[in-house]
């Protein structure tokens, strides 16, 4: 058992206890065991750790990452061969546990490395956070699609889509990722552009559902985005130029989510040693302020948006706290609203909301230290936690 003392709580992201500070058991299972005040719990036969006031939040999670994008170098990561990329991709999973981040939905990555170290995980023979894996990406054959040779599944009408979906299901894969519209990183191609059908969505949500599955969509544009609302997909990936039709058909909608990812927008506009071709630079800055007005838009009308960054994992250990930053220099998001993202949204979100995302006696004990209240300046979070439990692991950043 672990004792974290004299804790400072966000009461949007605790249930159960009313208290700003408290003493937060965890029990031999890793579950939380009491929230109290603090002093009221005996520390005998327990590990004690001091908070002296620094605030507890429930693992983050990221939506939307590539446990595989080691940088955004696309033509050197096309050539990695399986170890190499595996070897890498542990390593991103481990520095996401170290920045506090608990379940990761990864949003395709090349040969099924990250259903492997899920199962590696349960296990027990590794640690990291939970992962949500979604094996290939499936778009149609479209311009551009050389670029992430890789990680993409070409299916061209229903029948393929249902072929492909099925073949993701069979590698042990979670869910269903989907291109609906262009992307900024595809060499010549349109963000905007829709590229995929009606019929082809509706397969791919057919399919899924029979796994009791779901399909995440990748969707700048707003005719693909409403295009994968009617469908019926889970999540809106990215959703950059969303118009307000498409907000009116997200709001009070417990079946499709947005999950903008700010990180990959400050880093494909940071010219200091970028990788990325000319073309990809040129379409993030041609498109910065359509995308921070349509998401802002978006935020305003007072959607529940999910947490995701795109982001590689060298920039990921160079910037700190990205994401979470980003959602208030690249967007204009409140700082308790960004922690509400990463936490108690994106749990509901995934699906693991009665065990997750919240600060609660019968939760997971996931569990971050923060020296400071990023509810109250966000930029606190450039610091790496100063602990991060999880799964009977104590880890302490000094």
């Amino acid at each position: 058992m672990i004792l974290f003392k004299n804790c400072r709580l966000i009461k949007e992201l605790t249930e159960g206890f009313d208290g700003e500070y408290a003493d937060v058991l965890v029990s031999d299972k890793d579950l939380i065991e009491r929230i109290c005040t603090p002093g009221e719990i005996s520390s005998s036969g327990c590990q004690e750790i001091d908070a002296q006031g620094m605030t507890l939040l429930p693992g983050f999670f990221d939506l939307h990452a590539h446990m595989f994008l080691t940088n955004l170098d696309f033509k050197d990561l096309c050539k990695k061969n399986m170890m190499d990329t595996c070897m890498d991709s542990y390593a991103f999973a481990r520095e996401y546990l170290r920045q506090g981040y608990t379940t990761i939905r990864d949003a395709g990555s090349p040969y099924n490395i990250p259903i492997g170290l899920e199962r590696a995980s349960q296990r027990g023979i590794i640690n990291i956070p939970q992962l949500i894996c979604s094996g290939l990406i499936l778009t149609p054959t479209e311009v551009g699609n050389s670029t992430f040779s890789t990680i993409y599944y070409e299916a061209d009408s229903p029948y393929e889509v249902r072929k492909a979906c099925r073949e993701q299901f069979e590698a042990g894969n979670h869910v269903i990722k989907y291109m609906v519209t262009g992307a900024y990183l595809n060499e010549s191609g349109n963000p905007g552009d829709q590229i995929a059908t009606e019929d082809e969505l509706k397969e791919a949500v057919k399919i899924a559902k029979l796994k009791n599955s779901y399909v995440m969509g990748h969707a700048h544009g707003a005719e693909g985005i409403k295009l994968a609302i009617r469908a019926g997909l889970r999540t809106i990936e990215h959703g950059s130029f969303i118009d307000e039709e498409a907000i009116e058909m997200l709001k009070n909608n417990d079946n499709t989510w947005l999950v903008p990812t700010a990180a990959i927008g400050l880093a494909c506009i940071d010219d200091e040693e970028s990788v990325l071709s000319e073309d990809a630079i040129e379409k993030s800055k041609k498109y910065e302020m359509a995308e921070k007005n349509c998401v802002n838009n978006a935020y305003r009308a007072g959607l529940k948006l999910g947490f995701g960054s795109d982001i590689d994992y060298t920039n990921f250990c160079k910037y700190p706290g990205m994401e979470f930053y980003a959602r208030t220099d690249w967007f204009n998001f409140d700082y308790k609203d960004i922690l509400l993202q990463a936490t108690k949204n994106s749990a509901e979100i995934a699906g693991l909301d009665d065990c997750k995302g919240t600060i609660k006696v019968g939760k997971n004990a996931e569990l971050v230290l923060i020296d400071g209240k990023p509810d109250e300046d966000i930029y606190v979070m450039k610091k790496l936690p100063r602990y991060v439990y999880y799964r009977g692991e104590l880890i302490e950043n000094k």
